[in-house]
């Protein structure tokens, strides 16, 4: 019987492949990595990771010492991350102070529908209603500092000089949840624009797992 492979495990498959091509003393010494004869260590959205110098396995460890392989958004996102770093020099590596949305980011020609119209932002929006407590917990969970804006507001790291500002209105009898996010503005010269969706996409899941504990 053939198994059917998805597109989402063919990229991850390439992109893991391709990190194995990477210069890791250059990514140590650019990002102030851990590493051992194995492993490099990067931390993303409050988690540590180990990836593979050999096996280009990639793995979040948990609190109990547990390795749970990465999925999709976590392989893509980390490896885009890396893959840019070729490109830059280590005094580039800074987080900016400035916040864009997305389709303000100017880098960005022709980045389609208004945010509000995305179904990754309606979706979500709609799983998060009516929980803004818990949402405020999951957003400290993950790091997070609270910001005076929305119903929920934090700034949140993805990597350590990538950060996102996290503003959420819960529904009420005129307007419908919404969720609105901005960007370090200088975001695109890390990773690329498809790629803060799977950051996004992740960000949203961790946010989803938190609540339902």
């Amino acid at each position: 019987m053939k198994i059917k492979v998805s597109n989402y495990e063919i990229q991850s498959d390439v992109a893991r492949e391709a990190f194995l091509t990477f210069d890791f003393e250059d990514i140590v010494k650019k990002l102030d990595l851990k590493q051992d004869n194995e492993y490099l260590y990067v931390k993303f959205i409050n988690n540590e990771y180990r990836l593979g110098k050999k096996s280009s396995e990639i793995q979040r460890i948990e609190e109990n010492s547990t390795y749970i392989d990465a999925g999709f958004y976590e392989i893509m996102s980390i490896l885009d991350l890396l893959d840019n770093l070729k490109n830059l020099s280590k005094e580039e590596l800074k987080a900016s102070k400035n916040f864009v949305a997305p389709t303000g980011l100017k880098e960005v020609a022709n980045a389609g529908n208004k945010q509000r119209n995305s179904w990754i932002f309606l979706k979500n929006a709609k799983a998060f209603s009516g929980k803004i407590d818990k949402l405020e917990k999951a957003c400290k969970e993950l790091g997070g500092i609270k910001i005076d804006n929305g119903d929920v507001g934090y700034i949140i790291d993805i990597f350590d000089y990538i950060k996102v500002m996290f503003v959420y209105y819960d529904e009420d009898s005129d307007f419908e949840s919404e969720i609105k996010v901005l960007w370090t503005d200088n975001i695109l010269k890390f990773v690329h624009y498809e790629t803060t969706y799977y950051m996004l996409e992740y960000l949203f899941e961790k946010m989803l797992k938190i609540i339902e504990e």
